[in-house]
C-alpha cells in the first residue's frame, strides 16, 4: 500500500507541473508502454519456465469440453463437475430470487459501485454454473444484491415519518386504599 500511495503521490505531482493536455498524453503513453512491457514479460518468463503456464482446470472454465477430451483426471474430480440447478437453490436459499432484482435495481442506477456488482454477479454466475467448487465465489455477490434488493423494498414500504416521534406520556396511576376484610357493615370506625 506504501509503495501505491507512492506512485499516486507522483502522478499527482507530475499532474500539478504538467498542463492537461500534456498530462494524458504522457499517462496514456505511460499505461500503454507498461502494459506492453508486463505482457512481454509473462510471455517471456512463462517460455522460459519461469512461471507455469495454465492448467487444464484453467482451460476447462472457458472451454467446459476441455477437461473431458484431453485430461480426464480433472473431470472424473466431482467438485470440477458444472453445477446442478438444485444446487443453486438448496445453496443460496430465498436469495437466488433476490439475486435478479438486485442486479436489475443496480443497471437503473448505474454508479461506479453498481457497476462492479453487475460485472463481478455476471461473471460469477457464469464461473458458479462451469464448476460446482466455484459457487463460493457467487455467494458474496449474491448476498450484497439481495441486500440492495431488500433495502429497497424497506425504504419503499416502510415509512418511519408515521412513527409518532415523541412517547406519550404515561397515564397516572391511582391507587386505592385496600378494604379491610374484617370491618362489619355497620362499622364506621
Amino acid at each position: 500500500i506504501f509503495g501505491l500511495l507512492q506512485i499516486i503521490a507522483f502522478v499527482e505531482l507530475v499532474r500539478s507541473h504538467l498542463a492537461s493536455n500534456q498530462f494524458q498524453v504522457l499517462f496514456k503513453g505511460f499505461i500503454f508502454i507498461a502494459f506492453i512491457l508486463m505482457f512481454s514479460a509473462l510471455v517471456l518468463l512463462t517460455l522460459g519456465g519461469y512461471i507455469a503456464p495454465w492448467t487444464g482446470r484453467f482451460y476447462s472454465l472457458w472451454d467446459t469440453g476441455y477437461a473431458k477430451k484431453y485430461i480426464p483426471i480433472i473431470a472424473s474430480v466431482s467438485e470440477h463437475q458444472p453445477t446442478a440447478w438444485p444446487s443453486f437453490f438448496f445453496d443460496l436459499e430465498m436469495l437466488i430470487f433476490l439475486f435478479p432484482a438486485g442486479i436489475y435495481l443496480c443497471f437503473k442506477e448505474l454508479r461506479d459501485e453498481h457497476v462492479f456488482v453487475i460485472l463481478y454477479g455476471i461473471t460469477a454466475s457464469y464461473f458458479a454454473g462451469v464448476m460446482v467448487r466455484l459457487m463460493l465465489t457467487l455467494t458474496p455477490i449474491v448476498c450484497v444484491s439481495s441486500a440492495i434488493t431488500v433495502s429497497r423494498l424497506l425504504d419503499t414500504y416502510l415509512d418511519l415519518s408515521v412513527v409518532d416521534p415523541e412517547p406519550s406520556e404515561p397515564t397516572p396511576v391511582v391507587e386505592s386504599k385496600p378494604k379491610d376484610k374484617h370491618k362489619k357493615v355497620g362499622d364506621s370506625s
